[in-house]
Parts: structure tokens; C-alpha cells; sequence
């Protein structure tokens, strides 16, 4: 049984579970729905009220923390994912120039071994379990060559990260975050003294950048690392296991898209609007003003629902459905405006080149009905377990 209205909290145990349908209750609803759970919020459905949100960061900020319930007064800030503009722009620039379409391209080599690597190892007509093979550990791996760390890290980074994202879905501490904190701030102090290239990777552009006209100072250093290392992984593997999903349950689908490979750009784009993987996010009103007919506070939370946004008929025709051939597809399934996500070209590459080659592959898929899929719950609300059966294309 899923929630209703009056039972919605996103870090409940079974959060997703028909979300859609509150979703379209929300966006008919006058108004915004409200919600006093967290110390009170109101969820953002319509996508044109999301645009209004993203697009005017003065007035909806994220300078206040963007996790729901809101951070406590004494925290690490996320650079730069809370912090507003124009000082967000300084930021961003150190990372933005290897994180755009040439840079992407140029990776895809590099992006094709380990898509090739992970489908060699996929069980023929065994049970497997399609996150843990293949939708996990490609975008870890990739973040990590990204970053300039070594792929050997990939593990305890993976466990850090799940016990972040437990920690806070349920209040229970797992010392993920001070973890996580060292771990950056051993990786800046091992990489400061060869680090020579402020293009080489992210960590060396990091290091040796400035914002400001001044060099980071190592806190904000560690920030911008932690903060790339939280959101990094679990987005892409989000799309990654919708693609599988939907590859698996439409077979005719997957077979048009063999016999016609140029969609699989188009079909990435409707994979992450279809998906959602940064489900939901805080804003906090920074002055008073009024969104759709409600008059909202400075210091009120706004939850901006990137799922219900995405769904929303009176931007797209069928919502609920996967069109690889959606054209126009102007979604928000990476943001919009200043904080739009900034790895959207690799992760992009990552769908298309893990569409590629496992049409190309297998022969067959399936979802194996004795176990059950599994989604996680808070902001990012995503497959976390996708149980499969693979066979080979001779």
C-alpha cells in the first residue's frame, strides 16, 4: 500500500511506491500542497512552478541547505550545490570546463572499456542483480577516473556513500559523513604535491584553481570533493537501472533500438526524464512572494519535485510512458538553470554507451519475478536492487 497525502514523507520506507498518483494529486490541487512534517514544507509539482523555483535562485535559495528535513544551524556546506549566486558561478568554473560535451566525448573510450569490462562479467542464465553488476559500480568508476583517484577506491567509497544516504533516510548515525570527510581530505593532502595540471582532472583543478582571485581554502577543498563524491554515483546509477528495467519489460522497444541505434540519445534523455533520479530537492524562500496563488514566507521550505515535474501532462504527451523518440524533451531531470547538474554530459554518455553495448550483447533479458526490485527513498529516489536474468547474444 502506498502513501497518501496525508501520510507523505520521502525518507518513508516505501516512499516511491506510487508516487505518481500523489504526484498528479498535487500538481490538480489549487495551489501547493503543504506538509508539516520537518518543520513544514510545501512540494513544487507543475513544472512550470518548478521552472519559476530554479530559474530565480534570489528568491528561492539554496544557500540554506537543499536536503529535507533542513540542515541544522551548524553544518558543512555542499560547494557548490548550496551556495547561490553569483558567488555559486566561482565555484562551478573550476569544474565546469572538464565536464563539458568535448570532455565527454573524449572520455568515451576510457567510458567503453568499463562498460565493456562489467558486461563481460554479467552470469549467462543466472540470477543477477543488475545494480550490483553493472549500475553501481559504472559511474563509481567513472567518477573516480573523473576525479583522478585510483579505480581501487571504488569500494569502500560505494560503502561510505550507502551508509551516508542510510544515515539520513533513517536518523540512525553510521559516521559515514565524518568518513567521507577524511576520505577527502587525505585524497587533497596525497594529491597536492603532484598535482602540476589544473586540467588534468577535477581533484587537480581542485588544487589548483582559484575562486575569487584567491586558491580555495582546504575546507572548501574537501567540499567540492565530498560533494562530488555524494552526487556522482547514485543519480547515474538511477538512470542506469530505469534503462534495464524498461529494455527488459519492452522487448520490441529494444529491438528498435538495434535495428535503429540513432535514437539511443534521445532514448538517454527520456530515460533520465522518466526516471528522475534527483527526485526532490529544498529551496528555501528567501523573500516573501507568491507562487501559484500562495503566498509563501521568507524562511518557508519549498520541496521542488523534479519526478512530479517530469510527469506533469501539460508539459509532455503521456508522462508515464518512455518515448526513446521524445521531441521536443525539455525536462528537468537534471536541474535548470545555475545548479544545473554539471556532469549531465557524462552521465548522458554513460546511458548511451551502456544502451550500446548491452543491445549489442544479449540477446535477451528478463526481470526474474522471484525477488523483488527495490527503491531507495529520501531526495533521490531510485532502483537500488534490479533482479535479472541475461542471455547471450551468439
Amino acid at each position: 500500500m502506498g502513501q497518501t497525502l496525508e501520510s507523505f514523507d520521502i525518507h518513508a520506507p516505501k516512499a516511491r511506491e506510487g508516487a505518481e498518483c500523489l504526484w498528479a494529486q498535487m500538481r490538480d490541487m489549487p495551489g501547493l500542497y503543504r506538509n508539516e512534517r520537518y518543520g513544514g514544507f510545501y512540494v513544487v509539482s507543475r513544472f512550470e512552478d518548478v521552472m519559476t523555483v530554479l530559474m530565480k535562485p534570489a528568491i528561492f535559495g539554496s544557500g540554506k541547505g537543499i536536503t529535507l528535513p533542513p540542515p541544522d544551524a551548524v553544518r558543512s556546506f555542499h560547494i557548490p550545490a548550496e551556495i547561490d549566486p553569483p558567488e555559486h558561478r566561482e565555484y562551478r568554473a573550476l569544474i565546469a570546463p572538464l565536464m563539458t560535451a568535448a570532455h565527454a566525448r573524449a572520455r568515451e573510450p576510457f567510458v567503453r572499456a568499463m562498460v565493456t569490462e562489467l558486461v563481460d562479467r554479467v552470469p549467462i542464465d543466472t540470477p543477477v542483480d543488475f545494480v550490483r553488476a553493472f549500475a553501481r559500480p559504472l559511474p563509481i568508476l567513472v567518477a573516480l577516473d573523473l576525479l583522478g583517484l585510483p579505480a581501487s577506491d571504488a569500494a569502500e567509497l560505494e560503502q561510505m556513500v550507502g551508509d551516508l544516504h542510510r544515515e539520513v533516510a533513517t536518523g540512525v548515525k553510521t559516521g559515514a559523513g565524518d568518513r567521507l570527510k577524511t576520505y577527502s581530505e587525505n585524497v587533497l593532502i596525497r594529491r597536492r604535491a603532484d598535482a602540476t595540471d589544473p586540467q588534468a582532472d577535477v581533484v587537480s583543478s581542485i588544487l589548483l584553481g582559484t575562486a575569487f582571485g584567491r586558491p580555495l581554502t582546504p575546507d572548501e577543498q574537501m567540499s567540492m570533493v565530498r560533494l562530488i563524491l555524494v552526487g556522482g554515483f547514485d543519480s547515474t546509477s538511477s538512470a542506469l537501472a530505469t534503462m534495464m528495467w524498461w529494455l527488459a519489460t519492452n522487448p520490441d522497444e529494444a529491438d528498435r533500438l538495434r535495428t535503429d541505434p540513432s535514437l539511443l540519445d534521445s532514448a538517454s534523455e527520456e530515460i533520465v526524464r522518466f526516471a528522475s533520479p534527483s527526485t526532490y530537492l529544498r529551496r528555501e524562500v528567501m523573500e516573501d512572494v507568491e507562487l501559484s496563488g500562495v503566498q509563501l514566507k521568507k524562511g518557508d521550505s519549498v520541496l521542488v519535485a523534479f519526478g512530479a515535474a517530469n510527469r506533469d501532462p501539460a508539459k509532455f504527451a503521456c508522462p508515464d510512458e518512455i518515448r526513446p523518440d521524445r521531441k521536443p524533451n525539455q525536462h528537468v531531470g537534471f536541474g535548470a538553470g545555475h545548479h544545473r547538474c554539471v556532469g549531465s554530459f557524462i552521465a548522458k554518455t554513460e546511458l548511451r554507451l551502456a544502451f550500446e553495448q548491452i543491445l549489442a550483447r544479449f540477446d535477451g533479458f528478463r526481470i526474474d519475478e522471484t525477488r523483488a526490485i527495490e527503491y531507495t527513498t529520501g531526495l533521490g529516489q531510485g532502483i537500488i536492487a534490479l533482479p535479472m536474468i541475461f542471455s547471450r547474444a551468439s
